[in-house]
């Protein structure tokens, strides 16, 4: 009895260090948290995908709301902006969430391997942009603080996508906002991160009902982890004020790097 007693205290601080892990990563970057936790819990815990998706979505969503306290106080929210990319996200995200339970196995192994290569080329697009040729002298195609209809038709063509991928794998969503940002609206990285991360939960939310009507969650697994999280998110989103942009950048496109790495590797092993 000792012994399992041990070995119980040792998985509540292995998921608290892991969660405090996550949450400083997703407060300092805006990504993270379905890029590594998702792949974490179908590989190494062994859970099902949907109850993999269903459980990252959740523990994505409240660990953000910490990190977006800490974003809005700074001012790194472009509120216009958010709400745009939030709103036009969650048709997709639905969507998304519900073709997970509609199709069969053989359909649903497709997805890592999707998702893995979507994130590698963002990731080498993000540090494509981070360079000096492409940082310097280039026009915003459009203005984030005055969005037309040019704008916001292409905010919804972006977020159709990524509500999609969201909603099927809960990865690739923050990467193609955080890419689009900095494409579209030429943003500077902490407005970037900041937003994204309230936006993550504005789309997080009805996709993760979604899941768990369907399939539930575990209640306790995702508990450790959000208490890990607490401090880790607030203490990331504090960096973000640290770091100069162009290094922020590449941290972003570091995260997402792992996040495909590791998806890759459980698709190809299943």
């Amino acid at each position: 009895m000792p012994e399992e007693l041990r070995h119980a205290d040792e998985r509540v601080v292995g998921f608290i260090s892991i969660g405090f892990i996550l949450g400083f990563l997703i407060g300092l970057t805006g990504v993270g948290g379905g890029a590594l936790l998702a792949p974490a819990l179908y590989a190494v815990l062994g859970l099902s995908y949907q109850a993999a998706v269903s459980v990252t979505l959740i523990y994505a969503s409240i660990t953000k709301a910490f990190s977006a306290v800490q974003h809005v106080r700074q001012g790194t929210v472009l509120w216009r902006l958010t709400l745009l990319y939030g709103g036009l996200g969650i048709p997709g995200a639905i969507l998304g969430a519900r073709i997970v339970h509609w199709t069969d196995d053989s359909i649903q192994q497709v997805f890592p391997f999707v998702m893995s290569g979507l994130l590698l080329l963002v990731a080498s697009l993000i540090i494509w942009e981070s360079g000096e040729s492409s940082a310097s002298g280039r026009r915003k195609p459009f203005s984030p603080f005055n969005i037309k209809t040019r704008g916001v038709l292409a905010v919804a063509v972006v977020q159709s996508f990524a509500g999609v991928l969201l909603g099927a794998t809960s990865v690739g969503a923050g990467s193609i906002v955080i890419l689009s940002m900095l494409y579209l609206f030429r943003m500077p990285a902490q407005q970037v991160v900041g937003s994204n991360i309230v936006i993550a939960i504005i789309i997080g939310i009805p996709a993760w009902l979604t899941h768990f009507a369907v399939v539930g969650v575990d209640w306790n697994l995702l508990g450790l982890l959000v208490v890990g999280s607490a401090a880790g998110s607030i203490l990331g989103a504090k960096c973000t004020m640290l770091i100069p942009e162009r290094p922020l950048k590449r941290v972003v496109a570091g995260i997402i790097y792992l996040g495909a790495i590791a998806t890759l590797v459980k698709a190809w092993t299943t």
